[in-house]
């Protein structure tokens, strides 16, 4: 994550609190080279998605897959993309990505936001019939530090524009995609 060749780990620490509370946090370790770990950054509650989670360190980012659902019939969820920020010494939150699809009807919804750039890409496939558009994102919260990071009420920031279910495109505050 950090650039200095050494892997690194992260994990979710995951421990009830009472009956059927559960307290989530994203917790990355950068590895040293004595092959000992150090704690880079503690997000503060997590995500908790309805089934699990994917981690997966590549190209000096981490990604968050949280998976709602994934039977023989449909998949939602959503990653989020945090990078290694050395002036900070901390993660940060970059972009994210919710997945929606329905096998048995061959369609597909996507919401891809980069908050570097404050981009958002939004696309709908039914079948055949595919539609892409782009916009800015309105209210984006900008980067921010994985250190006390906390998924309730965060994410999927309004855009500019969206798709609706019949391939219309809706556009908010007169910007156009």
């Amino acid at each position: 994550m950090n650039g200095d060749g050494v892997p690194d780990l992260a994990v979710l620490l995951t421990r009830h609190k009472g009956e059927g509370q559960r307290e989530e946090r994203l917790l990355v370790l950068t590895g040293r080279a004595d092959g000992s770990y150090q704690v880079l950054s503690v997000s503060g509650e997590f995500c908790h998605p309805s089934k699990f989670y994917n981690l997966d360190i590549k190209n000096n980012s981490l990604f968050v897959q949280a998976v709602y659902y994934a039977d023989a019939a449909r998949f939602s969820g959503f990653t989020l993309q945090f990078r290694h920020n050395a002036k900070t010494e901390d993660l940060e939150h970059i972009g994210e990505q919710q997945d929606d699809e329905d096998y048995s009807s061959n369609s597909s919804y996507r919401v891809s936001l980069n908050y570097l750039t404050n981009a958002a890409i939004h696309s709908r496939r039914v079948g055949k019939k595919y539609k892409e558009v782009r916009g800015r994102l309105t209210d984006a919260p900008g980067v921010l530090p994985l250190n006390g990071f906390v998924c309730e009420g965060y994410g999927m920031t309004s855009s500019t524009v969206y798709l609706d279910e019949s391939f219309k495109v809706h556009k908010k505050g007169g910007t156009p995609p």
